[in-house]
């Protein structure tokens, strides 16, 4: 298997510049040859044949008149544009509403969603702006099988949860963050166009994936039509924000397209002494020099200050009340002044596609991103006191004050990523194909140093006083660089109503830590699925797929972290009975070794636990039930246990049993008031376990408001989540602490658009 991938990459790499010349320099006759083989057919292209080279006025004049045909006719990209508006939707386009049809991230080709045998949800921008989401993880609160604040309003990152497990986070297919990690880049939601969220094991595609899956993030790129607007937005915890977008031609002929994003706020949070200050600018150019040719590029510069928002409060005085009541949920047991969050991201991405033909297309995605990260944190430390202690946890008979520890580390991550693919569609007598080959890479190298100490000083959780704490002594961390390497073929086919997906991918693992032995890892994993199209449009479907997902970055593990594996099967099916409405729905069974759980001994690191099974099902509902009244709704069902090694037969921590959610938007245009739309939600989340089955987070429901008014340029909306701000607990682990939810928070937004 190894020696045929190594001569399957040489083949791609070799391949693709002679396909290119011989695609340009090949006579129509010539390229027509291929129908001479009866077995294999090749759609042709309508390129005419090749000539001599002409002069350079020539050439100059010829230019000249494409330019001027392109002003008179909408070019490729001229369409993509217009999709959301004219139905000619594409897998990274904008799209209307928020039923998406087309997607690049089940397969990495254009395809229909109803042809994609894997659970995907897309949370388009339109839902973004509706549901008043601040975070990615805010996006996601009514996608099925996501538990989405999992562990509360954390300030630091996104951290959802699908199917009971950690994502990988993608932008644009590539790899973005280290899961796990701290001071990763953390994507604003306002440069996004969609959010992609496919559920179960990709690592046939994508390399290093969990079973849960992957988000992929698709950036805003671009767009032909010419569209301006600036926001401003004002809400809870003094939050203030200026937003713009800027796209259109930079050359009249529509060559150079161009977009500039720019965020910038200012605000605190739940967490008293907690900023979640935010600076973005994204600008990003488009060339197009040919209708089959397109290369955008898209820079990044981000800096987040910030702290840390979750308390790591105990389970007294957060899932219940001890003797002094409740913790205030405001309640900050760090320490003003040492305390601090911060990262500051710059990045670069290329995203190149060419088509040679209608049957023939290359496509090469490029990032390096550069990482710098500040985290300094002070939190209770519920290990200081023996458990057998009865004052457990607290350091004092009236339960109130507790030891702190305190930590530092200082980061700078380097992440280079490359995605590189040949699509061919071709027939084998009845049989059409669209076969994909190709090979991505991933470096990561991280330079650190970190300091730990505790502070046996007692902190009144109850009536703090702030006193300082003991910075602790920073020591450099040996430097580690980490490689990933995949080779992956996949092929499309469809034969009548029968539609079948398979896949094959090897990866080459290297992880070097300074002054330890290099590590190597290889792993083979495939997807094998079968769909069939019914006649009343139900498309039911069985996949197979396998994932493979070296834990990438240092500081997760107290030692080296083993790779983790899984596999899926799943039975599901996709129902879309009119334009603007889908149906999905699935059951599986995932089961996944050498999973992270957090450690009972040690907060600052995670172990790994022996096998986990994990069953469910989903169901999601997107509907335009009429043209004023949109609706979603999704249910999750997640049995997840412990098979082997420690807590066999446990629940797994932080997996609410069941999950259903409803969100409705109704235009008022039958009553007169067509530029009021008005909008609201409930999400229940049910109980989870602590990882031992020895506490049970209860189970609650939270309820979403929002009302809009546009009139002409202007659009004036107020957004309210939990909106009769009950206190909850999203999750309680083993180890000693809880993390409160998010209370009522109220948002007010005004945009201009020009």
């Amino acid at each position: 298997m190894t020696t045929y991938l190594r001569t399957t990459a040489g083949l791609i790499g070799g391949a693709l510049p002679l396909l290119a010349g011989l695609m340009d320099a090949m006579p129509a006759e010539a390229q027509s040859s291929s129908q001479e083989l009866p077995a294999v057919v090749v759609e042709q292209s309508s390129r005419p044949a090749a000539r001599t080279r002409p002069s350079r006025s020539r050439q100059a004049a010829q230019a000249a008149s494409r330019r001027r045909q392109a002003e008179r006719a909408p070019s490729n990209a001229d369409t993509r544009a217009a999709g959301a508006s004219t139905g000619a939707e594409t897998a990274t386009g904008p799209v209307r509403g928020y039923v998406a049809t087309r997607s690049g991230t089940g397969t990495k080709t254009d395809t229909p969603l109803r042809e994609t045998p894997q659970s995907i949800s897309v949370v388009t921008a339109d839902r973004i702006i509706d549901q008043g989401a601040t975070t990615v993880q805010e996006a996601l609160r009514y996608v099925p099988g996501v538990f989405a604040d999992a562990y509360g309003a954390d300030s630091r990152g996104d951290y959802p949860r699908i199917r009971g497990q950690d994502p990988n986070i993608y932008l644009d297919g590539t790899r973005m963050a280290n899961t796990n990690n701290f001071n990763e880049w953390r994507p604003e939601p306002y440069t996004l166009e969609r959010i992609e969220v496919l559920r179960g094991p990709s690592s046939v595609l994508y390399g290093d994936t969990s079973t849960a899956g992957l988000l992929n993030l698709i950036s805003k790129r671009p767009q032909v039509e010419s569209a301006n607007e600036i926001g401003v937005q004002y809400g809870s915890f003094n939050r203030k924000q200026v937003q713009l977008d800027s796209t259109g031609k930079l050359t009249k002929d529509g060559e150079w397209l161009y977009r500039f994003i720019g965020v910038f706020r200012d605000s605190n949070t739940q967490t008293d002494y907690v900023k979640d200050d935010r600076i973005v600018l994204a600008p990003s150019l488009t060339w197009r020099p040919t209708n089959n040719t397109s290369w955008t590029v898209l820079g990044t510069y981000q800096k987040d200050t910030t702290g840390s928002s979750t308390a790591f409060l105990p389970h007294e005085g957060t899932l219940f009340a001890g003797p002094n009541g409740y913790i205030p949920v405001q309640r900050f047991a760090g320490e003003p002044g040492f305390d601090k969050y911060q990262t500051e991201t710059g990045a670069v991405s290329s995203l190149f596609e060419h088509s040679f033909s209608d049957t023939l297309k290359i496509r090469q995605n490029l990032r390096y991103a550069h990482v710098e990260g500040i985290y300094r944190s002070t939190w209770p430390d519920l290990n200081f006191v023996d458990p057998s202690d009865p004052n457990y946890p607290f350091l004092d008979p009236g339960r109130r004050t507790v030891a702190r520890s305190v930590w530092s580390r200082e980061t700078v991550k380097d992440n280079l990523t490359s995605d590189s693919n040949a699509e061919l569609k071709l027939h084998t007598g009845p049989v059409a194909h669209k076969v994909l080959f190709g090979t991505d890479y991933r470096e990561f190298r991280e330079h650190a140093q970190s300091g730990f100490t505790t502070d046996p000083t007692p902190f009144d959780l109850y009536a703090p006083v702030y006193r300082g704490v003991p910075a602790p002594t920073m020591s450099p961390e040996p430097d580690l660089r980490q490689t990933q390497l995949g080779l992956y073929a996949q092929d499309q086919l469809r034969l009548g109503p029968w539609l079948a997906v398979l896949g094959l991918r090897h990866d080459y693992v290297t992880s070097d830590t300074q002054g330890s032995p290099v590590e190597n890892y290889q792993a083979t994993t495939g997807r094998a699925a079968l769909m069939y199209e019914l006649p009343f449009g139900v498309t039911p479907y069985v996949t197979y797929a396998q994932s493979f997902n070296p834990v990438f970055g240092s500081g997760v593990c107290a030692t080296v972290c083993a790779p983790q594996r899984g596999e899926m099967v799943e039975l599901g099916f996709k129902y879309n009975p009119t334009p603007g409405n889908a149906i999905n729905g699935a059951i599986f069974d995932t089961t996944e070794r050498n999973r992270l759980a957090s450690d009972p001994n040690d907060d600052r690191f995670s172990i790994q636990t022996g096998k986990v099974r994990i069953r469910g099902a989903e169901l999601e509902v997107l509907a335009r039930v009429t043209p004023e009244l949109d609706l979603i709704g999704a249910y999750t069902y997640l049995d997840a246990r412990v098979e082997s090694g420690d807590n066999s037969g446990k629940h797994v921590e932080t997996v609410p049993d069941h999950q259903a959610s409803l969100w409705a938007k109704y235009r008022l245009s039958l009553l007169g008031l067509p530029e009021v739309t008005l909008g609201g939600g409930a999400r229940y989340i049910g109980t989870s376990w602590d990882g031992t089955d020895t506490l049970r987070t209860p189970d609650y429901t939270l309820f979403d408001a929002m009302v809009r008014y546009e009139t002409g340029s202007w659009r004036l909306q107020v957004n309210a989540s939990n909106l009769f701000d009950k206190r909850h607990v999203t999750t309680c682990l083993a180890r000693g602490d809880c993390f409160l939810g998010i209370g009522r928070t109220v948002l007010g937004s005004v945009t201009y658009k020009f």
